[in-house]
């Protein structure tokens, strides 16, 4: 979508939308498979993107930077900190920290998926 709003691009559009969706099925994959969640979301960044760089290396889109972010998008864990700054408000000072640190390390589990992806391909 950041793509369509700022610079009229809709074929990093499409392709975001078909990147993101690979990422969230190979997320859905490796999370029926592993108990810990930070992995699936690792390994989805990662193969989120490699398929980015590469789809832009083919001449497919144009910029990987936006197909990544609008890709992994639906990865972030928004919901997890909301309920931990809900938790914190309401007093809760065991579930709000402990789903807080869940949520961070999800974040950071993205992070360093997509920054192997540009080690690797970068």
């Amino acid at each position: 979508m950041i793509s369509v709003i700022f610079t009229h691009d809709y074929g990093d559009f499409w392709l975001t939308s078909v990147v993101g969706m690979l990422g969230w099925l190979i997320y859905q994959g490796v999370r029926k498979r592993v108990t810990a969640s930070f992995i699936s979301e690792f390994v989805a960044a990662t193969v989120i993107g490699m398929v980015a760089i590469m789809a832009v290396r083919l001449g497919l889109g144009h910029s990987a930077d936006n197909i990544i972010i609008g890709a992994v998008m639906p990865l972030v864990p928004g919901v997890q900190i909301t309920n931990a700054v809900r938790d914190l408000i309401y007093g809760n000072l065991i579930s709000g920290p402990a789903r807080g640190i869940e949520a961070l390390i999800c974040a950071c589990a993205l992070g360093f998926g997509v920054s192997l992806a540009l080690i690797w391909l970068g």
